[in-house]
């Protein structure tokens, strides 16, 4: 039998006072004993739950690791000049990508990009991935030219009829499908890395974002190595076309790990808030011309939901607009009115009427819910929407008070994937450098915050029994801070560190 102590913990609901959780063969023994086995000091530092990201998407954590990061650029012709940084570089017909680029007034024109790299095809992913910039060697390579239409879900923005480069939600997929595939190997190369990045946060569970089967080899290559790595609860894209019955039977099966598990079918019904492309009752308060994208069919949602049910899976459906939430309800409602433990999980939610929040709770649905994502949204949401609809956009503290579950995640790498920023976030509903909070009545408190990013997420993984929680019998999927989380100031959240990360009681970074 493996003994570990861990001393000198703080411990959520538990006082001011230091004491110890004693954990024996990977499971929380008891809390409160003294000191036995090998000891690890807490040194006064908070020992919670670990972290369980309700939406996650590993693969691409590790891509954003390793491409131009453009998150910290200070408008367009800084990302231009890395860009030009990177050709001079790199070898011709290289392709050249990025990510974590944020739009600032009015839309760039490729020319600046195609000068500074002629040679090589450029794609800039923007943060949120609902879109992108390209160059003109881009432009050609996927034979995007003014005769080409826009596709279902996406625009090509054009200038006197010609592609200026913008490529907005699935018009972007144009250009990213001619970008050579990465390898198996690659791919598990990358996936170690991030990994690796999620263990030093804190991050013990993802419910992660698989959206080709081919990436389900990598994961199990990558655990039968014993590479230390989150629990993993998969979430695999449906694809546009087929059987889906079939498909979630051949699929969502049994892996036999509980470290890996491929538990739900993922649709994505509109586009993103950012980029205009949540599907709204009403036109875009910047946009009067348009008011978003339907992205799936409501009978391709209905006839995925009733595929998981048939064989005992879940269903994760995204949905960003207020029109978006409202017809994912008509459509499931019928199917799980009557189905309590579906625990089908709507993914964002982020703009969702009164009524249709007390609908969400009355059919038992989980809003898998980013506070993160306000830190960005604080400077563009009142300008998407107005402040009549506005008010219903990360309305974490109405929902909860409607009654519905929120799981919290970030969607990194949309979001960094730091739980710190979470709870800074749902707690302040302020922009990272702080300013006025956005609708600070739908705060949430330190407590529920940490609930939602530890205890939900297992409880939508159905492992609440063994995950989630300080308590004895469940696994030791624990995280030990640098310091008392509740005595920390909100401000200083995003400064807060992870001493050590364990899964099943070992160190696991």
């Amino acid at each position: 039998m493996t003994t570990l102590t861990i001393a000198g913990a703080l411990l959520p609901g538990h006082g001011p006072a230091t004491t110890t959780v004693l954990v024996k063969d990977g499971r929380i023994a008891a809390i409160g004993e003294p000191p036995t086995g090998t000891v690890l000091d807490a040194g006064g530092g908070s020992v919670l739950p670990g972290f369980i990201d309700a939406h996650a998407h590993l693969l691409s954590l590790g891509e954003s690791m390793a491409v131009l990061d453009l998150r910290d650029a200070a408008g367009f012709a800084e990302v231009v000049r890395r860009v030009a940084a990177r050709a001079a570089s790199a070898a011709p017909g290289e392709w050249i990508i990025g990510r974590g680029w944020t739009p600032a007034g009015d839309p760039p024109h490729h020319h600046p990009l195609s000068q500074a790299a002629p040679d090589n095809p450029v794609l800039l992913n923007r943060f949120d991935h609902h879109g992108a910039v390209v160059n003109a060697a881009a432009l050609r390579l996927a034979g995007v030219d003014a005769g080409t239409a826009d596709p279902p879900g996406g625009r090509v923005l054009r200038h006197e009829g010609e592609p200026t480069g913008v490529l907005l939600e699935t018009a972007a997929d144009l250009v990213r499908a001619v970008i050579p595939a990465r390898d198996a190997a690659g791919r598990r190369r990358l996936l170690r890395q991030a990994a690796a990045h999620c263990l030093r946060l804190g991050l013990t569970g993802l419910h992660d974002a698989i959206d080709d089967v081919t990436w389900i080899d990598d994961y199990r290559a990558l655990l039968a190595e014993g590479v230390p790595m989150p629990r993993i609860f998969g979430m695999v894209r449906a694809p546009a076309e087929g059987d889906l019955a079939e498909f979630a039977g051949d699929v969502l099966t049994g892996t036999g790990d509980p470290r890996f598990a491929l538990q739900r079918l993922r649709l994505v019904s509109d586009g993103g808030l950012a980029a205009r492309g949540a599907l709204f009752a009403e036109p875009y308060c910047d946009d009067p011309g348009h008011s978003g994208a339907a992205l799936v069919t409501q009978e391709r949602i209905r006839e995925a939901a009733r595929a998981v049910l048939a064989h005992g899976h879940g269903l994760t459906v995204h949905a960003i607009g207020d029109l978006a939430n409202h017809r994912l309800l008509n459509t499931l409602e019928p199917l799980v009115a009557d189905r309590p433990g579906h625990r089908f999980v709507v993914e964002h939610a982020t703009v969702v009427t009164p009524g249709d929040q007390r609908r969400m709770a009355a059919l038992g649905l989980i809003a898998s819910v980013q506070p993160a994502h306000l830190h960005a949204a604080t400077g563009y949401l009142l300008d998407r929407l107005g402040a009549d609809r506005a008010r219903h956009a990360y309305a974490f503290r109405s929902m909860l008070r409607a009654g519905v579950r929120l799981a919290h995640g970030t969607d990194f790498p949309v979001a960094p994937p730091d739980p710190m920023l979470t709870l800074h976030a749902g707690e302040t509903r302020q922009s990272r450098s702080g300013g006025e909070p956005l609708f600070p009545a739908e705060r949430l408190t330190r407590a529920e915050l940490l609930h939602g990013a530890t205890a939900e997420g297992a409880y939508m993984a159905r492992r609440e029994h063994d995950l989630g929680a300080l308590t004895p019998g469940h696994r030791a999927d624990l995280v030990v801070l640098d310091r008392d989380l509740f005595a920390a100031d909100p401000a200083e959240l995003p400064q807060i560190r992870v001493r050590h990360t364990l899964i099943d009681g070992i160190p696991a970074q």
